[in-house]
């Protein structure tokens, strides 16, 4: 059992294969429990878009449609997520720099790792799940998606769960290890 408080930034430590990826597919409804069951406000999270609705994943292997640009992935999330913003999407895209009408084939890991930051928030959820978030990240990107967490928790309550194999990455960022 385990429950995290809301409007909080929970950090997730551990080595390779200690579950942290998987708890967090579970949270996600992506993985169904084997046994017990994954609840989000009372709501069980396996086979109900009202409460996956609420929840973004941003997995450590990003995936992004072949040929596709920013701009036609969040079109896709738009039409999956009812609360997809494209005001902030669009100024998701300036704060991080980003082309959003170019490739994405051409976009190098950092930027990869952004873009799915922006498309993530921009869905506006209320639970936020990221896999290895700030890996493959310089120290500037890395602050900069830090600060963009903090402001959606402060503005919108937002509850972050972040997972990491760095103590030292998410010490100075989580409410809670």
């Amino acid at each position: 059992s385990c429950e995290i408080p809301r409007g909080c930034i929970y950090g997730m430590i551990g080595a390779n294969g200690a579950g942290k990826s998987t708890f967090l597919r579970l949270l996600a409804g992506v993985y169904r429990p084997c046994e017990g069951t994954i609840t989000v406000d009372d709501m069980p999270v396996w086979e109900n878009p009202a409460a996956k609705s609420r929840i973004v994943y941003i997995p450590d292997d990003l995936y992004f449609l072949p040929q596709s640009t920013l701009y036609r992935m969040a079109k896709l999330y738009h039409s999956l997520y009812p609360h997809f913003s494209w005001e902030r999407y669009k100024n998701l895209v300036k704060t991080f720099g980003l082309n959003d009408r170019i490739s994405m084939g051409g976009f190098s890991k950092g930027m990869r790792r952004q873009a799915a930051t922006v498309l993530g928030l921009s869905t506006m959820p209320d639970y936020l799940l990221f896999d290895e978030t700030f890996d493959g990240l310089d120290p500037v990107m890395r602050k900069l998606v830090k600060e963009v967490i903090y402001n959606d928790i402060l503005e919108r309550g937002t509850t972050t769960i972040i997972t990491s194999h760095s103590l030292r990455e998410l010490e100075d960022t989580c409410d809670q290890l």
